[in-house]
Order: C-alpha cells, then sequence, then structure tokens
C-alpha cells in the first residue's frame, strides 16, 4: 500500500504540468482566434456612430490573463478623391496596348526603371507575399475612385475570422487586397453605411494586357453608377514604395478577376462578374493553375456611352455564384464546383488557423484608400501568415498529425511517470514494477487523461453548442427580417404584376384594335393590288400585240427591201453582163475590122508586088527605070 500511494503522487504533478500546458495551448488557440478590434468611422463626419465596437471576445482559461480591449478608432478626416483621367486615346481599339501615364514627378517607381530586375521568377522573393503582409483598416472613399495600373497581380486571398454580425444594417466591408504602394490585406469590418442609401461596391480587379487596373473599394451613393475604365482610356502608373521588390504578373484571361482561393500559386487570377465580392473564394481548394472560375448572376446590368465607348455601368448586386475548376487547376487534382451565396450580410465560412489567415491590424487607425497624386501612406511592419510554415519551416500539419503527435506526447508521458515510479521504488528498496503494475499505472493515467479530454470536450462541446445557439438566434433573426423583407417584396411585385397584366391587357386591347386596322388595310391593299395586276396584265397585252405588229410590219418591210435590192441586184448584174457582152461585141467587131483592114492592106500590098513582078518581066534587060 505505501509503495502504491508512492507511486500515485508522480501522475499527480504530471497532471499539473499538463492542465497549464493546456491552459497556455488554450490561451494560444484564444490569443489567435480572438476577433479583431473595432474599426474605424466612416469617412463622413455624420457617420460618427457607423462602426460600433465588436464583440467582447469569450473569456480565456483561468490559467490565463485575458486581453484588455484596444480603445476607439479615431476619425480620419475624410480626403476628396482624385479625379480620373479624362484623356481618350486615339485609337479605341480594346486590343490596343494599354496607355499608363507616367507616376507624378518625384515619386520612385521600380517598374519604370531602365534597369529594373524582374523579380517575378527570383526564389528569394517569391514567398515574401505568402509569408509576410501589412495589414491595415482602410477608411473607404464616398465617390467611386480613379483607377491605377500596377505591374502585378494581387497576392491569394486570405481567410479572416468573421464575428457576428453586431447590427441588422451592419455591412461586412472586407477583406482584400488593396494597393498603397505595394499590396496590403485591407482588413474587414461590420461596418454601418454612412449615409442612407449608401451601399458597398466591391474594389475593381481587370487584366487588361500585361497591367492589373484596380480600384479600391468605396461607398456607392444611391443616384451614380459605378463606370469601368474604358479601353482607350489613360490609366495613371501606380507609385511602388521604397524597397518593395515587383511580385508576379498576372497569369490568366483579359478582363475582370477576383483573386485566387487561399494558399494558391501567386499571380494566378480568377475570372469573375463585375462587383464580385473577392471573399467569395475563401472556401475553395488552391489553384496551382489557371481555370478556376467565378460564374454569377447580377440583379442590375446596364449601359452607358461615354466617349463613343460603352460601358457596363450599375451592377450593384452579385447574390449567387458558382466557382468552378477542373482537376488541371486545383491543388488536390479533383475538379471542384460550388455554389456560393455573395451576401454582405452572411460572409463565407472558412475555418481560419488552417489556411492561410490574415493577421489583425498593429494599428487601430484606419488608412485613406491611395489614389493617384498622393504619396503612400506610412504602414506598419509586416506581419506573419498564420495558417501556413514560415520560410524555410515545414508545412503546418494536418489534424491527423496533430493527433499523432498528442498520443506521442501521451505516452512518453507515460513511460516518464513510469520511470519516476520505478526509481522512487529503487530508493524505498522495494522491487521494481511488473509489466501487469506498468499496465495498470498506464491504464489509471489514459483514464485520467481520458476523463480530462472529456470534460475538455464537453465544455468545448458546451462553448460550440452556445455559440450555435447565439448563431442559430442570429440566423432566425435575419431570416424573419428576411422573410418579412421578403412578403414586403412579394407583396410589391403582386401590385406590379397587377399593374403590368392591366398593362398588358390594355396593350392587348390597343393590339387587336390595330390589329384589325391593319387587317382592313391589308383587304384594301390586296384588293388595289389586284386591280393594278389586272391593269398592268391588259396593258402588256396590248403591248405585246402591238410589239408583234410593229415586228410584223418590219419583218414585211425587210422582205420588200431585200426584194427590191434582190431586184437591184439582179437589174446591175444584168446590166453589167449586157455591157459586157457589148463590149466584147465590139472589140470582136473592132477586131475584125482590123483583121478585115489588115487583110485588105495586105491584099493592096500583095497586088501591088504582083503589078510590080508583071511590070518587070515586061521591061527588058537593058532598059533604065520607067518614067
Amino acid at each position: 500500500m505505501p509503495a502504491r500511494s508512492s507511486v500515485r503522487v508522480a501522475p499527480f504533478g504530471l497532471h499539473a504540468l499538463a492542465l497549464l500546458a493546456l491552459g497556455v495551448l488554450a490561451a494560444c488557440s484564444k490569443e489567435s482566434a480572438a476577433p479583431p478590434p473595432p474599426v474605424a468611422a466612416a469617412s463622413d463626419a455624420a457617420a460618427s456612430d457607423a462602426m460600433a465596437p465588436l464583440p467582447a471576445p469569450m473569456q480565456a482559461p483561468a490559467a490565463v490573463a485575458t486581453q484588455a480591449p484596444p480603445p476607439p478608432l479615431p476619425q480620419v478626416p475624410a480626403q476628396a478623391p482624385a479625379t480620373a483621367p479624362t484623356h481618350v486615346a486615339a485609337n479605341d481599339d480594346p486590343n490596343a496596348p494599354l496607355e499608363v501615364a507616367p507616376p507624378a514627378a518625384g515619386y520612385a517607381n521600380e517598374s519604370t526603371y531602365a534597369n529594373a530586375p524582374v523579380y517575378a521568377d527570383d526564389p528569394g522573393y517569391a514567398g515574401d507575399e505568402q509569408q509576410q503582409v501589412v495589414s491595415v483598416y482602410v477608411d473607404p472613399p464616398l465617390e467611386q475612385p480613379a483607377p491605377v495600373a500596377v505591374d502585378w497581380a494581387p497576392p491569394p486571398m486570405l481567410v479572416e475570422e468573421v464575428p457576428p454580425q453586431p447590427y441588422p444594417d451592419a455591412v461586412w466591408t472586407g477583406g482584400y487586397w488593396g494597393w498603397q504602394g505595394r499590396w496590403v490585406w485591407c482588413a474587414g469590418r461590420w461596418a454601418r453605411p454612412p449615409r442612407h442609401g449608401y451601399r458597398w461596391h466591391e474594389p475593381y480587379y481587370e487584366h487588361r494586357h500585361d497591367k492589373v487596373v484596380y480600384m479600391p473599394a468605396y461607398w456607392q451613393a444611391p443616384d451614380r453608377r459605378f463606370i469601368a475604365p474604358a479601353a482607350g482610356v489613360a490609366i495613371a502608373a501606380a507609385v511602388i514604395a521604397a524597397g518593395v521588390h515587383a511580385g508576379h504578373h498576372a497569369d490568366g484571361p483579359q478582363g475582370v478577376f477576383v483573386p485566387p482561393p487561399p494558399g494558391s500559386r501567386p499571380g494566378i487570377i480568377v475570372p469573375a462578374p463585375l462587383n464580385t465580392p473577392p471573399r467569395v473564394v475563401v472556401g475553395a481548394p488552391p489553384v496551382v493553375n489557371v481555370g478556376m472560375r467565378v460564374n454569377g448572376n447580377v440583379d442590375n446590368d446596364s449601359h452607358d456611352v461615354t466617349n463613343n465607348i460603352i460601358n457596363i455601368t450599375n451592377v450593384t448586386n452579385v447574390r449567387n455564384v458558382t466557382i468552378v475548376a477542373p482537376a488541371t487547376a486545383t491543388a488536390n487534382r479533383q475538379d471542384f464546383h460550388q455554389a456560393v451565396v455573395a451576401d454582405p450580410h452572411r460572409p463565407p465560412p472558412a475555418l481560419a488557423g488552417t489556411r492561410p489567415t490574415a493577421p489583425v491590424p498593429r494599428t487601430t487607425r484606419a488608412v485613406a484608400a491611395w489614389q493617384p497624386g498622393h504619396q503612400p501612406p506610412a504602414l506598419p511592419a509586416a506581419q506573419p501568415v498564420r495558417g501556413i510554415a514560415p520560410s524555410g519551416g515545414r508545412p503546418a500539419p494536418p489534424p491527423a498529425a496533430v493527433a499523432t503527435e498528442t498520443q506521442a506526447m501521451q505516452q512518453a508521458r507515460q513511460a516518464q511517470m513510469i520511470q519516476q515510479a520505478q526509481q522512487q521504488r529503487a530508493q524505498q528498496g522495494q522491487p521494481p514494477l511488473t509489466s501487469q503494475q506498468e499496465q495498470a499505472l498506464k491504464s489509471r493515467e489514459a483514464q485520467v487523461q481520458a476523463m480530462q479530454q472529456q470534460q475538455a470536450q464537453q465544455q468545448a462541446q458546451q462553448r460550440a453548442r452556445q455559440e450555435q445557439a447565439q448563431k442559430v438566434q442570429a440566423e432566425q433573426k435575419a431570416r424573419q427580417e428576411q422573410a418579412a423583407k421578403a412578403q414586403q417584396e412579394q407583396a410589391q411585385r403582386l401590385q406590379q404584376q397587377q399593374a403590368q397584366q392591366r398593362a398588358q391587357q390594355e396593350q392587348a386591347q390597343k393590339a387587336q384594335a390595330e390589329q384589325k386596322t391593319r387587317q382592313e388595310q391589308a383587304a384594301r391593299a390586296q384588293q388595289e393590288q389586284a386591280q393594278r395586276l389586272q391593269q398592268q396584265q391588259a396593258q402588256e397585252r396590248v403591248q405585246r400585240l402591238q410589239a408583234q405588229q410593229a415586228q410584223q410590219a418590219q419583218q414585211a418591210q425587210q422582205a420588200q427591201q431585200a426584194q427590191a435590192e434582190q431586184k437591184a441586184r439582179e437589174q446591175a448584174a444584168m446590166a453589167q453582163q449586157e455591157q459586157a457582152l457589148k463590149a466584147r461585141q465590139e472589140q470582136v467587131q473592132k477586131l475584125r475590122q482590123e483583121q478585115a483592114a489588115k487583110a485588105s492592106a495586105e491584099a493592096e500590098a500583095k497586088a501591088r508586088a504582083d503589078a510590080d513582078a508583071r511590070k518587070g518581066k515586061e521591061r527588058k534587060p537593058g532598059d533604065g527605070p520607067s518614067r
């Protein structure tokens, strides 16, 4: 019995150590899960009560003191929003290169240096934006801000710890990546609209050529419409703060997008409809290749014409979206398809701490949204991102690995307890513990630990049930409000439908009367057309007869002319023959005359010759010529 009592002293000491360790772990987990401090007030002085303090954090274990809530945030004076550039390039082709206006004089911009190094492929800076981020609260403007052109894409999204909605009209305004001389995390918070009718407009990201066109989130007046930067408009270059290295260029299709899910490969962009809250992707798996996209339905979609360029405007409500990704894009090599409700009053849930989680801003003072022509504000130091391994370290263990480590710790404690018991028995001169005694001691220790774990689980379950009950009550209240609102909307829709039905009936009657009139006019037109057709046919018949008669007369005249010409040709031919015959007769007669004359001359010559011959015979030889 004394030996047994001496053996039981050590476990209680270990239990105290275990309790202290559990208290420290609970304190650490509670500190990491604490909700963000109260947020800053809106820019308008009339909205000083816009931001209500967040609910107090839950009590930490007794061994750890709770942290006092921070003081209320001071108001930040409102700044007049910068005016968007009005210069429009001559080439309005959307495929033309993006014209980027140079930054204001005196600002250092590494992307404009001729010898600026390319850091996108440098492994020394590849994980900076994944490990350390600057987290701030941003005072949103009350007018649409001017766009800026950034050389690289925003980092992947981070998980935020969203506290319960503090009041019914509170709107969840964050978090997103904003430009403040570098990409900084604009922490989310519950906020009341600064004025009646104002609505929250999400940040604008657009992949245009090799730049990212960015506009901060802002409060939009009810009588204003969002105008997207038109093609060909000169956009100011984003000023890069000193010492900031360039990140990864946008990798994905051209157009409006949101950053990828937490833990994704930097530089990938996710195409999405205009005014899609970037937080809709926090529940999606990480992506390592291009392919994920957000498909959604919008409530309003109108167009505006500015400088002969059509802009999509007034897309104010993106309610239901569907996130799709092929297996080639996701890190787990599985297809992904999930519908998400993009409601500012119901941010998508995500388990903080298990994935890259945004750190709470170091200061409660909000900074103004940066605009072209303004110098980047002084920012707090970067903070490590929770839920991922530090640079060069091993990744955070999954729940199964944590359970394995806990079991190993339990086995180590049991071995230490048995070793201490063996030492005590040796000091007291008692025989060492047998295997059965060791097993019994391990069993009792395991039972005690199981009871402690069971109690801790019961407490955690009780807290979870309380939180779930509060959440259910809040959701039930929200559903009741939504039901009342839905009833009002349904009544309004019913009235509108009745008015539309009456208008449709009137239009139908008017259409019937117009149709009857058109039918009568068509019948008269048919009759007139038939008459005109008959007249036209009669005229055509007369014209055909006249044409035939004229053709016959012309043919007869042509035949007569041909006969006359033939007769004239025959007569001319006969005359020619007669003339030729007469000419031959004359020629023959002339020839005969010539022959007769020639014969006569020859006869005369012969006669003379004969006469001369006779005279010569009659003369004598000695006689002279006759005289």
